[in-house]
């Protein structure tokens, strides 16, 4: 998610990393030799009534980040067959925050080929960013080194302005300035101090002690994603929210996405402190060392990571546990029925294909990477992975060298794994334990909304309007988590209930009964 929706390049799919390279190489030496760069076309005189020329729009637009409408401008002057090298690069700038990974690297390529040359500008342009990492982008920085030895007198178009990522927080304190309050604004406050968490600014509506139990569950989790993969905090700020269900369709667009991960911006926002919260935190600290490495990972090693870290918990020695969610029965039906992906490929699909099919990709991807912890070899994984990034683009070597058996053979493993393992229980069906209520999402739990005939939490002692935020031990914060929490009991064994109550927050034993009964 996509939004976090990341593209593979388009060139890895077609070409290898060194034929992109030689081909840079070629057009640059061969560009070289040019004796001016190419010049923008002159925009039409406009009429007398108009104060704005097309050119000074433009550079309106983007020095505001209106990308969209800036990138609409610019494709009409190149169907008009203005190739500029300067728009060129322009473009590829407002195609890549727009998240069009794909066609901004496209782009990126037509630039150079057209005469572009400023190559110190390129790498300092946080414009680019999303696509820094791409083995077209990796080629281009390898020509370069090239004609700069080659070709030193190469003539380099006018300069860009430079740009750079907005302060996420300042930002987002602008779009909501007002004071916290139950009812508005946001509670801000930073991740642990040292080892960078002070990068980590997270804004929430949450009430103070469940700000403080989601606060304490991210820095735990980072402390372990930076040790067991990462290595290196982020190092720009980074904005974490939890945003209020009035202000999520301007960060989320569909009610079914539940969160989001915006590099370019560094923003990630959530509906709730939750599972989503979790697999969008693995994307924060990943994208940061993928960029720090100038790596980019495969699709289906991105999400699998982050899907994984939706159900977890910690043990008391440190080393932790994963749990199976509601991804797993989906992935068990499609081993079952031999409808599953074929590792090599799956392992071989674009972000954009992989999204296209997500519905189906995402259990089975969390799956694998669920059997790779199981058999202790995640973390070796994902060393090799990161050793063999250049050499091995889908991560294929990287499981075989892990696991020291043939790709094929670690498929079937995971295969027979699936099936002897059996299903989980995921749903609540007459005669199920049940606690007997209906819940809505609160953004830290879910909130009794009523209770059915003979309800067993309200024989308990809770209310209406309670919100309950964890069952039995495990953390409940929302509907999906509240399901398989309830899932799990047994009709009369009681099991401790928290949940708040105005601003105080209770523990009551609740002994589940039969649903309908």
């Amino acid at each position: 998610m996509i939004g976090r929706m990341i593209h593979r390049t388009n060139f890895a799919q077609l070409l290898r990393a060194a034929m992109v390279a030689a081909m840079v190489g070629a057009v640059l030496i061969a560009a070289s030799f040019l004796t001016a760069p190419l010049a923008a076309a002159d925009p039409p005189s406009p009429p007398a009534d108009i104060r704005e020329s097309p050119a000074d729009l433009l550079d309106r637009l983007l020095r505001a980040r209106r990308f969209d409408e800036a990138q609409r401008l610019m494709q009409r002057r190149m169907d008009d067959g203005d190739r500029d090298p300067v728009l060129l690069y322009n473009s590829a700038c407002a195609l890549a925050q727009l998240g069009q990974l794909q066609a901004a690297e496209k782009r990126l390529l037509e630039c150079v080929k057209a005469g572009f040359r400023d190559f110190d500008a390129m790498e300092a342009d946080d414009d680019l960013e999303p696509v820094r990492a791409s083995h077209t982008y990796e080629a281009i920085m390898e020509a370069r080194t090239a004609i700069d030895a080659r070709a030193p007198s190469a003539v380099a178009p006018r300069p860009r302005r430079k740009s750079s990522v907005p302060d996420p927080v300042a930002q987002w304190k602008s779009d909501h300035p007002e004071e916290y309050r139950s009812d508005k604004g946001y509670r801000y406050d930073h991740g642990e101090e040292g080892n960078g968490g002070e990068n980590l600014v997270y804004a929430t509506f949450l009430d103070e002690a469940s700000h403080a139990r989601m606060k304490r569950m991210l820095d735990e989790l980072a402390t372990h994603l930076r040790r067991a993969y990462f290595g290196k905090p982020p190092e720009d700020i980074v904005l974490v929210a939890i945003v209020r269900p009035a202000d999520a369709k301007k960060y989320l667009e569909r009610p079914e996405v539940r969160g989001m991960y915006l590099h370019s911006a560094r923003r990630l926002v959530s509906r709730d402190a939750g599972q989503s919260l979790q697999h969008e935190f693995v994307h924060l600290l990943h994208f940061a060392q993928m960029e720090r490495t100038g790596q980019r990972h495969p699709i289906w090693v991105q999400e699998g990571l982050a899907s994984l870290y939706e159900d977890y918990e910690f043990r008391a020695d440190g080393s932790v546990e994963f749990h199976p969610n509601i991804r797993f029965n989906i992935a068990r039906r499609q081993v079952v029925s031999k409808t599953a992906k074929h590792w090599d490929q799956l392992f071989a699909l674009s972000g954009e294909a992989f999204m296209q099919d997500a519905e189906r990709l995402y259990p089975e991807v969390r799956s694998i990477f669920e059997f790779f912890a199981r058999e202790k070899k995640l973390e070796e994984f994902y060393r090799q992975l990161c050793n063999t990034a250049t050499t091995d683009p889908d991560g294929s070597s990287a499981v075989e060298k892990a696991f020291g058996e043939p790709l094929a053979r670690v498929e079937d493993r995971w295969s027979k794994w699936m099936i002897e393992r059996g299903a989980i229980d995921d749903s609540i069906d007459q005669n199920d334990a049940s606690l007997g209520i209906t819940v809505d999402d609160a953004g830290d739990g879910v909130r009794i909304r009523s209770f059915v005939l003979k309800s067993a939490a309200k024989a308990a002692g809770l209310r209406v309007g309670d919100v309950i935020f964890e069952v039995g031990g495990a953390p409940v914060r929302n509907r999906d988590e509240m399901q398989l929490a309830v899932a799990r009991l047994v009709i009369s064994t009681p099991v401790e209930v928290k949940f708040r109550r105005d601003e105080r927050e209770l523990t009551l034993p609740v002994s589940p009964r039969a649903l309908g009964r």
